[in-house]
């Protein structure tokens, strides 16, 4: 991505002063890897009126529908991208691009909410799914057990101290091991008793010992974990995670270990890990023994609180959605073949994040925790 061209476009849109093949370039770029997180960060620098950007999204809309129109017939290959800008005075705004057949389509829905429109003919929604929220449960290996939903922050047990931002393991306590579990619709930050941070996805757990030894740091996990390990040469690192074994060399990284998906995934975001013996750089993935380059942001996109997909199929989709909403999701006739990308906010409402869905050839009925889709 070239941030100073992209920098240059972003102005002269904003200036009015952009040329029709300057806005091509502009929206080509805006696709592009780490473009959209760049503009974050510029937006801040720039005030940016609510009349202006109103204008902006209006024209980006019917210029790139129009596109799609033309092209929409002749071509059966389709990708959806879904994508967000976080502007400085818009805080709740939602970018959504959709790229069908080399088109762009703009639709930003509201600056405060996002409205569910319930006339659109094929969807219905009964009731309501509610987004998933911090909460876990955490056992001991003496056998007490805690709901941390309902704990209330303080002293849980000897070495273990439960705050608003996370759950705190001190050291040594009247047990030896601990398992924490994020049920389906759950997620939870812990600090480990050596200052290692951990973050949980939704239908996840971590097996580990309160105090570790002065040799090796182990710890066991299922479902999606992000760490951020406290490096220290002498006392290695070591997470197991079904038929993978991770060992920390001054590292960020996530393992995804669902047993409802078609590998384990292991992403380097910074440092290096070593992965059944092969070590890995930042921004390449683990799986299925074979190193590949990926985008190493998308993988921690939950942590921060979105959902974001690189060329996704509705299947890979709505295993997250059912593990955040906790819904379970039943599919009726061919699902077309589309492929999705991009970020959503985890904050919404399920009836919410369907709308964006409409006119994609996806249909659906949501009632309580149950979704249908079909085509």
């Amino acid at each position: 991505m070239d941030k100073q061209r992209l920098k240059i476009l972003f102005q002269k849109k904003l200036e009015n002063t952009i040329s029709e093949s300057e806005k091509k370039e502009f929206f080509d770029l805006l696709v592009e890897p780490n473009s959209l997180e760049f503009l974050r960060a510029l937006s801040k620098e720039i005030d940016i009126s609510e009349n202006l950007f109103s204008e902006m999204t209006s024209e980006a809309t019917q210029r790139v529908w129009n596109n799609i129109q033309l092209k929409k017939v002749a071509h059966s290959s389709r990708s959806l991208f879904l994508s967000r800008v976080k502007w400085s005075r818009v805080a709740a705004l939602i970018l959504v691009f959709l790229m069908i057949a080399g088109g762009y389509q703009y639709f930003f829905a509201g600056n405060k909410k996002v409205h569910v429109t319930k006339a659109i003919v094929g969807n219905q929604i009964i009731k309501d799914a509610m987004p998933g929220h911090t909460g876990a449960i955490l056992k001991l290996s003496n056998g007490d057990s805690y709901l941390l939903d309902t704990t209330h922050n303080g002293c849980l047990t000897k070495g273990i101290v439960k705050s608003s931002q996370a759950l705190c393991v001190k050291g040594a306590g009247d047990t030896a091991y601990a398992t924490l579990t994020t049920p389906i619709g759950r997620q939870q930050k812990l600090k480990l008793s050596d200052g290692t941070l951990v973050w949980l996805n939704a239908g996840s757990s971590i097996h580990f010992p309160l105090l570790f030894n002065k040799d090796i740091r182990e710890v066991e996990i299922t479902g999606e974990v992000y760490f951020e390990v406290v490096h220290k040469r002498k006392q290695p690192f070591i997470v197991k995670a079904g038929n993978q074994e991770i060992q920390d060399l001054g590292t960020h990284f996530d393992v995804n270990a669902y047993r409802d998906e078609p590998s384990i995934k292991t992403t380097l975001l910074e440092g290096r890990i070593q992965v059944n013996r092969q070590l890995l750089e930042p921004g390449q993935q683990y799986s299925n023994g074979k190193i590949t380059k990926v985008d190493a942001g998308a993988s921690i996109a939950w942590v921060s609180g979105y959902f974001q997909f690189e060329r996704a199929d509705i299947k890979t989709i709505m295993r997250q959605i059912a593990r955040w909403y906790n819904v379970k999701v039943n599919y009726e006739g061919k699902i077309p073949n589309q492929l999705f990308g991009g970020e959503i906010q985890r904050s919404l409402k399920l009836s919410q994040l369907l709308e964006l869905l409409t006119g994609t050839g996806i249909h659906y009925t949501l009632d309580s925790n149950k979704l249908t889709i079909r085509p």
